[in-house]
């Protein structure tokens, strides 16, 4: 199993945050065995309340005594079936032996015990959260805006310096030695400060070189006083790079946001594909477990061939149908492997015994206070926050464009002290020096300037636009998943009330079936249609929670504290596979004048 989400509250107060109430969190989740709509038992049933309605037209060539109907004739063979049943699999044409194809169906119930918790949503987004490879790339995002800060204040490290130069050979041999530091000072300045000592003989023109015995100390500094000394080029690369550290946790917010949107969507798809993988296998069971009565009555010579043949049709068109849910079951599985991860990080398949019995509760909800809940997901959500941070970026270049308007006009200082015996005769090296002035420099036009304060404003100005339209953006996403989270409720319940519907009218049709009033073709088209309406339910149901997941993230929620308030619900009691409790019908006689009523309509 993966790693196990525990509960926590939720720190983000929101309305859609509160949506969901405290409940013990599932466990046990296998889906739960198919029940046939029309079962040889309900069919017997209802040819005991009804015996009148029990008799169908005898069969061409048929004696008195073996004029019977379906139904009655079901009654008769039961048992036969049973026994074959409990004798082992019966391997016919027509019908599905596992030992021949492996469709892996559903577990059923009494292995559920050993099946152990079901995968819940929460589990999907803690495990996404400590191991999935995306997220763990944007996290390093961190430590290389860390990285780059650091470099960036190498500008200003402190320099060690050291020379020796010889000229050992000529006329003018000397030897001159030194050694200092210097570095940059954050107004843009230049400190140096060093020891030095020249020996032997110089050239006239080079007589700055030589020193006293014991050398020369030397300080200086340079510091700008227009252009440089408010901002520069440095500060700005410093500025600029904190400014990256600053974004690298809203762009880890929305990476998590993205992958769990896609990691729910692969999660609630593999929820639905296995309810979607039951429902056809209940299908399916319908026509296996008739085609086994079909077979019974053939060989006793009570039931025409051609409705053992067309059944088998159905069987295997059925069996296609769930070999196609089956193949979309594992493919959604797989996907869901990526996001699912085991404790060393690699994917992992879910297993088919994680799957939830049922889809959580579904309940309305209320509608946002768009004003409020815009403003909360604008101070959430990580575009804003980027676009901001971008803008603050232009913002320093521009400012650096502005000033380097300014001309260059620098202050420059020295002063040099020589030690020792003085190393000519008139020691015109031993008195203190000191050295002060300025320098200016500017170009004329200054058109670089001028023109990064044309393009970093047009920048500003365009990224003010994109905010602009990313907060409309974040109003329009808002309404959007909002209305389709209102509707989807609506369509969940209108959706429930036609499969209730569904049901309720295959029954009267298995009815009409068992007492020979229609045959096997009309009501293969009732049991596709309760199929086909219970399987929109099922989308209903996933489309509820993607509907709901989209407006939490729109929101900017956390996306494990929302699943692990998913995961607490309880199980929906909303019918469908493994979970179809057949509506109380009339007594058989009843049945029967309605559907005479209904035969003798116009």
């Amino acid at each position: 199993m993966p790693l196990r989400a525990h509960p926590r509250k939720n720190p983000l107060q929101c309305s859609t945050a509160k949506m969901f109430g405290n409940a013990g969190v599932r466990t046990a989740a296998v889906l739960v065995t198919v029940i046939a709509v029309a079962s040889p038992s309900s069919a017997q049933n209802t040819a005991v309340q009804n015996p009148a309605a029990a008799h169908a037209a005898p069969r061409a060539g048929s004696t008195s005594e073996d004029t019977r109907s379906f139904a009655s004739f079901l009654a008769t063979v039961q048992e036969e079936v049973v026994a074959k049943e409990v004798a082992g699999p019966n391997v016919q044409a027509g019908m599905i032996d596992s030992d021949t194809i492996d469709l892996d169906p559903l577990e059923r119930i009494d292995q559920q015990d050993e099946a152990g918790e079901s995968l819940m949503l929460a589990d999907v987004i803690a495990s996404l959260y400590h191991s999935y490879p995306e997220i763990q790339q944007a996290r390093e995002l961190q430590a290389i805006a860390g990285g780059d800060l650091m470099s960036s204040y190498g500008y200003y490290d402190t320099k060690f310096e050291a020379d020796s130069l010889s000229e050992p050979t000529g006329f003018y041999r000397n030897y001159r030695n030194g050694l200092g530091v210097a570095r940059r000072t954050w107004w843009g300045g230049y400190l140096s400060a060093g020891y030095r000592i020249g020996r032997g003989y110089f050239q006239p023109w080079y007589k700055e070189r030589q020193t006293d015995d014991a050398g020369e100390f030397k300080i200086g500094a340079v510091q700008p006083l227009l252009r440089g000394r408010a901002i520069d080029a440095e500060r700005v690369a410093v500025f600029q790079a904190s400014l990256q550290q600053q974004a690298a946790m809203p762009r880890v917010r929305q990476t998590i946001l993205a992958t769990s949107g896609e990691a729910i969507d692969v999660y609630w798809q593999w929820v639905s594909a296995g309810a979607i993988l039951q429902a056809q296998q209940e299908l399916l069971d319908l026509a296996v477990k008739r085609g086994e009565q079909y077979q019974v009555g053939v060989a006793a010579g009570k039931f025409a061939e051609i409705d053992l043949i067309l059944n088998e049709q159905l069987i295997a068109e059925r069996r296609a149908s769930l070999l196609k849910a089956e193949q979309k079951f594992r493919a959604v599985a797989f996907k869901l492997g990526l996001y699912l991860r085991d404790e060393t990080g690699q994917p992992m398949t879910p297993d088919r015994q994680w799957l939830p019995e049922q889809f959580p509760t579904i309940s309305p909800q209320p509608p946002l206070d768009l004003s409020a809940e815009l403003a909360a997901a604008i101070t959430r959500r990580p575009e804003p926050e980027l676009l901001h941070l971008e803008i603050r970026s232009t913002q320093l270049d521009r400012q650096l464009a502005h000033n380097d308007l300014l001309p260059n006009f620098d202050f420059i200082s020295e002063a040099s002290q020589d030690m020792g015996e003085p190393a000519t005769y008139a020691n015109d090296k031993g008195e203190f020096e000191l050295v002060i002035g300025f320098h200016s420099e500017v170009p004329i036009q200054r058109r670089k300037a001028r023109g990064k304060i044309q393009s970093t404003s047009a920048k500003i100005r365009q990224i003010d636009a994109k905010l602009r339209l990313t907060h409309n953006k974040i109003a329009v996403e808002l309404q959007t998943q909002s209305n389709r989270l209102q509707l989807a409720t609506e369509i969940v319940k209108e959706t429930e009330i036609a499969l209730e519907a569904a049901l309720e009218t295959l029954q009267r049709y298995q009815f009409a079936f068992n007492s020979g009033k229609i045959d096997l073709i009309y009501l293969n088209m009732l049991e596709t249609k309760f199929n086909e309406t219970e399987i929109r339910l099922i989308d209903a149901q996933r489309e509820w929670f993607l509907a709901l997941a989209d407006l939490q993230l729109a929101l900017a929620l956390d996306p494990l504290d929302q699943a692990m308030m998913i995961s607490e619900l309880p199980e929906s009691d909303i019918p469908g596979p493994g979970n179809l409790a057949k509506p109380p019908l009339p007594d058989a006689q009843q049945l029967d004048a309605d559907w005479q009523r209904h035969r003798n309509t116009p």
